[in-house]
């Protein structure tokens, strides 16, 4: 399975209501860096990284589009 990142943020709260949202439509998501950015969180070149599943890219624009996210 090949993963996009669709959002990044420095805070992983900032992804959490996406992730949210996208999992309620059955899309299963994935916080890349997730623990790294909460250890080294002074560093500003880490950024937490929302995935999805490739297949599901088209899917999640529709969802965004609606959300206007």
């Amino acid at each position: 399975m090949s993963l996009v990142t669709i959002k990044t943020s420095h805070n992983e709260i900032d992804l959490l209501f996406l992730k949210s949202r996208l999992e309620s439509e059955g899309i299963v998501c994935y916080l890349k860096n997730e623990y790294s950015t909460q250890v080294l969180n002074h560093i500003q070149s880490n950024e937490v990284e929302l995935q999805i599943s490739e297949a599901d890219i088209e899917r999640v624009k529709l969802i965004l589009e609606e959300e206007q996210l």
